[in-house]
C-alpha cells in the first residue's frame, strides 16, 4: 500500500493541474497504474486516492447496505469522482467541479494522510485548524481511544 506523509505548498494552473511532490510519486505502488482517483472530501477539501487504493475502498464500499445515507454519500462521491493519471511532469488534473468545491484559486496544501493525500485550500485549511479542540487535547484523546481497543 502507498504511504504519504507529509505537507507540501503547491498550486494549481489555470488549467487545473496539479504537481504531485516527488516523494508522493516515489510512495506510488505499481499497482496504481500512476493514476489517482480525485473525491470530495469533508471540511471542504479534496481526497486523491492511488487507484490501487480506492478500488479496494470501492469494493467494501459497494458491500455496505443500501441505507438513505449510504446512497447519499455514494451520489456525492461519484458525482465528482475522476481518474487523474500522472503526466509526463508528473502532475494530476483537478475538474472544474473539485475546484469549485475545494474553493481551489491557484494555492494548494498536500497533505499526506497515510493511504491517500488530501488537497487544501490553504485559508480552509487553516480555518479548520484553528476551529475546535487543540492539538494537546486531540492527542491526548486519540491515545487515550487507542489504548481502550
Amino acid at each position: 500500500m502507498s504511504r504519504f506523509r507529509g505537507r507540501f505548498d503547491y498550486s494549481v494552473d489555470d488549467k487545473g493541474r496539479l504537481a504531485m511532490p516527488a516523494k508522493f510519486r516515489k510512495a506510488l505502488n505499481p499497482e496504481a497504474s500512476e493514476t489517482f482517483v480525485i473525491v470530495r472530501g469533508p471540511n471542504n477539501c479534496l481526497q486523491a486516492y492511488p487507484e490501487d487504493t480506492w478500488n479496494i475502498f470501492e469494493e467494501n464500499f459497494e458491500k455496505r447496505a443500501s441505507t438513505p445515507q449510504t446512497v447519499r454519500l455514494r451520489r456525492a462521491l461519484y458525482d465528482t469522482l475522476s481518474d487523474s493519471k500522472l503526466d509526463g511532469q508528473g502532475r494530476i488534473s483537478l475538474t472544474p467541479e473539485q475546484c469549485s468545491l475545494a474553493h481551489l484559486a491557484t494555492k494548494v496544501i498536500l497533505i499526506g494522510q497515510g493511504s491517500f493525500i488530501e488537497i487544501w485550500d490553504p485559508e480552509i485549511y487553516t480555518a479548520f485548524l484553528d476551529q475546535g479542540e487543540s492539538f494537546d487535547d486531540a492527542f491526548y484523546q486519540s491515545v487515550a481511544d487507542t489504548q481502550k481497543t
